[in-house]
């Protein structure tokens, strides 16, 4: 039994000053447990207003809050540093001009928090205590052609070979019996080859619809072999999916239960150009400059992206030393095929999701989804409702007013409506040089 615990039992018969020392003793080893509310409110005061350029307990575009208060002590007013580091550095206090200089003199803006909520983050800093790092994913295995229908007519079509040439076996055995029976001469044996030409010559029409269907079947095999040939995605082919000098998880940056961060965040070319873009290692640096650890790869992808910046993260310098990534295009248009990204995200506001699949949600590696094909895009054209009406863009309005206001129109206008909405090929979307020229 412990000191504390035998105090507590003799409380009864202790004197006035035996009871006060056994309830300090006890009050203190209640406060080395943590203050779950306090703690919690602390960790939603930091992350709504230190969480961008502080961590608990490592240094990133300012220090680490871990024992910041008892720094301060002695030392001047934690609490008015934090509410206005520039104007508690003007009153003149020493330390905070020493801690604004060790710090690249990094401004800190002025916080609209209490004493109170200074206490709570502090609190929350002092006691952090980091989540259990997650196991590095383990590598999907890779997608496998589907099997198609023609694989099982070549299988079913051998088995009834097999099953044919084994009762010609038979039969020319039973023929041979049947001829020693009736005192003739065994006919010689002419082997697999043999017995079909036999059979070819004695049924000559049967053999001509066998091998006319044989030119027919082979024929149309090779002319969807010949139709596959590059093409990557869908529902027939393996998906491409190469491997890339960095595992960016597009599932963890753009899922919206992760961080949701919106496409053109990263492929800003895509509203406005016709290449959507890939966005250099600048722009990963505009968050991997305070996120040093990343949530199932720890800090070992999130190195390399300092490798090619030439970032140190111990000083939170740039080394000049830059190593450029080079990454492995995987959509990949023929160059006869003309596509502009502009005119599908920003006029017909298509999601990226459309061409690219579920990038946000099944995609810890990039691949091609879709097989965009010309067939493919053809279809999306005919299927594709093009909202004429009520539309914000200029060129649409005049469609609308064209349709309504002439009589040419309005008969064009019915016959679009057939289907109840105009779509990209009744506007034109299937002209040969919207995509060739």
């Amino acid at each position: 039994m412990s000191f504390v615990s035998r105090l507590l039992t003799r409380t009864a018969r202790l004197s006035g000053p035996a009871v006060l020392l056994a309830f300090l003793l006890t009050s203190a080893g209640a406060s080395a447990q943590v203050d779950k509310a306090q703690y919690d409110q602390g960790e939603k005061l930091f992350k709504a207003n230190c969480g961008s350029c502080h961590k608990p307990d490592k240094d990133m575009t300012g220090p680490k809050l871990q024992g910041a208060k008892a720094l301060w002590e002695g030392k001047g007013d934690v609490h008015e540093w934090v509410k206005n580091s520039q104007a508690y550095i003007k009153s003149g206090n020493e330390y905070a001009k020493q801690l604004f200089a060790d710090h690249n003199q990094i401004v800190m803006p002025p916080q609209a928090v209490s004493n109170e909520d200074i206490d709570a983050i502090l609190y929350y800093a002092d006691n952090f205590a980091p989540p259990a790092s997650a196991k590095p994913k383990e590598a999907a295995p890779a997608a496998e052609a589907p099997k198609s229908n023609w694989e099982w007519w070549v299988i079913t079509g051998l088995v009834l070979l097999l099953v044919l040439l084994s009762l010609g076996g038979v039969r020319f055995q039973l023929n041979n019996a049947v001829r020693e029976k009736q005192g003739l001469a065994a006919e010689p044996a002419i082997g697999t080859w043999g017995r079909i030409v036999r059979w070819a010559k004695r049924n000559k029409g049967w053999a001509s619809v066998a091998v006319l269907l044989l030119v027919v079947w082979g024929s149309v095999l090779t002319w969807n072999f010949l139709f596959r040939i590059g093409v990557y995605g869908g529902d027939k082919v393996a998906h491409y999916k190469p491997s890339q000098p960095i595992a960016f998880d597009h599932t963890l940056h753009a899922g919206k239960d992760n961080l949701a961060i919106n496409c053109q965040y990263c492929h800003s070319g895509a509203e406005k150009s016709r290449h959507a873009g890939i966005p250099s290692a600048n722009v990963c640096m505009n968050c991997h400059k305070a996120v040093s650890e990343g949530k199932t790869t720890g800090t070992a992808e999130i190195a390399k992206i300092y490798e090619a910046v030439g970032w140190d993260p111990k000083t939170n310098t740039y080394t000049g030393h830059e190593k450029p990534l080079v990454w492995n295009k995987v959509h990949n248009l023929p160059d006869l095929a003309y596509f502009n990204h502009s005119q599908h995200v920003a006029v017909a506001k298509l999601e990226c999701q459309k061409c690219h699949g579920p990038v946000d949600t099944k995609m810890d590696q990039i691949e091609q989804w879709e097989p965009l094909t010309m067939g493919w895009c053809i279809q999306c054209h005919n299927e594709t409702e093009v909202k004429v009406a009520g539309s914000d863009n200029g060129y649409y309005q005049e469609i609308h007013r064209r349709l309504t206001e002439t009589p040419m129109g309005r008969m064009e206008l019915k016959k679009y409506l057939e289907d109840e909405k105009i779509t990209v090929r009744e506007l034109g979307g299937w002209e040969c040089a919207k995509c060739h020229y």
